[in-house]
């Protein structure tokens, strides 16, 4: 009991402190969150003891996250672009993937190591445009809606992959993609059918997206991520892959979310998100240090910021000069959130070992201090009005 609560104490502690640390240090929060459980967990000194409360209250925040991650995934914001930058929005994570996977294939690394060379996640991406304040410019938001379309095939090509492991190409593989597809369009006819009566009933339902003691909203929101998660379950999807999608549903669905998510994002990155990232890191057990290893982690950083550098070359076609192209492609390589993901995908399917997690989780962490240092660099306001 002693040292559950020693556990919970330094964790509580690090929730507090590492913001303000990863600040003066000019690192990702989330960077910093995994360094601290590094730091306390079994790779250092060993100083927290996993229980069924940090595990759970772990897991309920990799459930948030993705279920906010899928929130994110705003079509109708690529909706109201020109036909130009509606393409390239697709063009440029596609290549992206299309590299990572050729490069994959000419190295013989295994297709989820692959899969992570090319993800793309707006975590990080999100963090630093806000920090530069340049979210809501015509820059911002083009690197913005790349990113979400990088996050949903990155997602795909995992949910694939995950499928593609346990069946080949066998009938249960083809009987899997179609249980997806309705999945799909059934979650989403039935928040159809929700949002109907929000229409028909506006009095009635005026509560759902405004400020109220019963908070409906949030509970609504949760319900639909839990229902869904273990829905997805049943047709032998991982949870967190679920609340990724029930995240998109919903947002598809109810485009007007922005006040769920500021109720959601509140106590999901204030508290239990943070307290997944410190787990990964009190997990991690850092593998042998050799030359093989940094070889290997050097390698996989170099092709990560190459599969989507060039690529983003491409944006000087939106205007943008070619130092602000090469940085988006900086700031995109760094898919801290889904790495993570990944390789713990990758672990339940038994397809990556945990030496090699323990890779990929050092190569989330290095991306995740480089990306958002080069763009830092490398980026230069621009004035926008010469572009439009």
């Amino acid at each position: 009991m002693e040292s559950s609560l020693i556990s919970i104490f330094l964790i509580t502690i690090g929730i507090l402190f590492v913001p303000f640390f990863s600040k003066v240090f000019k690192i990702p929060v989330a960077v910093g969150e995994v360094i601290y459980g590094i730091l306390i967990g079994k790779t250092c000194f060993n100083l927290v003891e996993s229980s069924e409360l940090i595990d759970f209250l772990s897991n309920f925040g990799f459930l948030l996250l993705m279920f906010i991650a899928g929130l994110e995934v705003k079509f109708v914001e690529i909706r109201k672009q020109s036909p130009k930058t509606k393409i390239l929005t697709f063009i440029i994570p596609t290549l992206v993937f299309l590299i990572a996977l050729l490069l994959g294939s000419e190295l013989k690394l295994n297709f989820l190591v692959s899969l992570v060379v090319g993800a793309i996640s707006v975590g990080v991406v999100v963090s630093v445009l806000r920090e530069r304040e340049i979210l809501n410019t015509r820059y911002g938001k083009t690197i913005f809606l790349i990113g979400i379309v990088g996050e949903v095939i990155s997602i795909l090509l995992l949910t694939l992959a995950s499928l593609y492991t346990k069946y080949k190409f066998s009938f249960d593989f083809w009987i899997g993609i179609v249980e997806l597809i309705l999945f799909f369009i059934v979650s989403r006819i039935v928040l159809l059918f929700l949002r109907s009566f929000v229409w028909w009933y506006p009095n009635r339902f005026k509560f759902f997206f405004e400020r109220n003691p019963s908070e409906i909203g949030v509970r609504i929101s949760l319900a639909v991520m839990f229902l869904l998660s273990i829905d997805a379950t049943l047709i032998h999807i991982e949870p967190i892959i679920g609340a990724f999608i029930a995240g998109v549903i919903f947002a598809t669905v109810f485009e007007e979310t922005e006040n769920i998510e500021e109720k959601l994002s509140g106590i999901s990155f204030g508290f239990l998100i943070p307290i997944f990232f410190i787990h990964v890191g009190i997990e991690f057990q850092i593998p042998n240090l050799d030359f093989q290893l940094l070889k290997f982690l050097l390698l996989l950083t170099a092709l990560s910021f190459l599969a989507k550098v060039f690529p983003s070359v491409l944006l000087k076609l939106e205007g943008f000069s070619l130092t602000n192209s090469i940085a988006a492609g900086f700031l995109l390589s760094a898919p801290l959130t889904l790495v993570i993901v990944i390789s713990e995908v990758g672990v339940k399917l038994g397809v990556i070992d945990h030496h090699t997690e323990g890779t990929l989780i050092l190569l989330a962490v290095l991306t995740g201090i480089l990306a958002p240092t080069l763009f830092n660099l490398l980026y230069r306001r621009e004035d926008e009005s010469s572009n439009t």
